[in-house]
Order: structure tokens, then sequence, then C-alpha cells
């Protein structure tokens, strides 16, 4: 998924902008669409690391530290 459709899908659920949806509705797409950027974020994670980049690289890429980047994925 591109860049510009997550901002267009984070804007479609923006409070001011649901189109119709109730609160409820609107948060049940927010938790598929946090789901669906944590399973992107650990493929990318492992491809990275699997080109070569450094536990640091990653980390400043996510704006985390280096412990916490490791520690959440080292293990895999």
């Amino acid at each position: 998924m591109e860049v510009d459709q997550l901002r267009t899908m984070i804007g479609s659920l923006d409070g001011e902008s649901m189109d119709g949806k109730g609160p409820a509705e609107a948060l049940y797409a927010v938790a598929a669409l946090h789901q669906e950027l944590a399973r992107t974020e650990t493929r990318t994670v492992l491809r990275a690391r699997a080109a070569g980049l450094s536990w640091e690289a990653i980390a400043l890429c996510l704006g985390v530290s280096k412990q916490a980047v490791h520690k959440r994925y080292g293990k895999r």
C-alpha cells in the first residue's frame, strides 16, 4: 500500500469526515489499519535486516531506539 493511499484512508477516518460512519465503525477501521501497518512494519524490518541494514539504521528510520527495535524484531 502506498503512503498516499494510507493518508487517504486515515483522512477518511477523521472525526470530521467519517462519511456517515458511526464512531464504532470508524474505530474498527482504525484497529484494522493498525494491524495491517504492524504486519507491514514487521515484513519491512525483516527485509531491511536481510538486505544488511543495521539495527541502528532501522531504528533511525522508525524513530525509535536501537534497543527497542532489536527487542521487538531481534528474535525473528
